[in-house]
C-alpha cells in the first residue's frame, strides 16, 4: 500500500508540474505581428497555416509565431481562439 501511494503521489506531482511547461519563442518570432482584422492581412501574401492547441493563451500565442517564422511570415491572422487554442493564416506583409 505505502508503494502505491507513493507511486500515486509521483504521478500527481508530475502531472500538476507538466502543466507549468512554456514554450520559448525562438529569436525573431517576438516580431511576428497578431491580427484578428482581415483588413490588416489584405494587401499580405499567404504562406501558410499554423495552429496551436495549448492550455495557456501565452503557449498558444507563442506557439503560432514560431511557426509563422519558420514559414518566412511575419504577420498572423487569428481565424479562431478558444482558450489558448489558436488556429490562423500566417501572411508574409513585406
Amino acid at each position: 500500500m505505502k508503494m502505491f501511494l507513493r507511486f500515486a503521489a509521483v504521478v500527481a506531482f508530475g502531472a500538476g508540474t507538466a502543466a507549468c511547461t512554456t514554450v520559448a519563442l525562438a529569436p525573431g518570432a517576438e516580431r511576428v505581428r497578431v491580427t484578428m482584422t482581415a483588413a490588416e492581412v489584405a494587401p499580405c501574401k499567404a504562406v501558410g497555416n499554423v495552429k496551436a492547441l495549448s492550455v495557456s493563451a501565452f503557449d498558444g500565442e507563442a506557439t503560432i509565431r514560431n511557426q509563422a517564422l519558420g514559414l518566412g511570415a511575419n504577420t498572423i491572422f487569428v481565424t479562431r481562439y478558444v482558450s489558448g487554442s489558436e488556429e490562423g493564416v500566417a501572411y508574409n506583409c513585406s
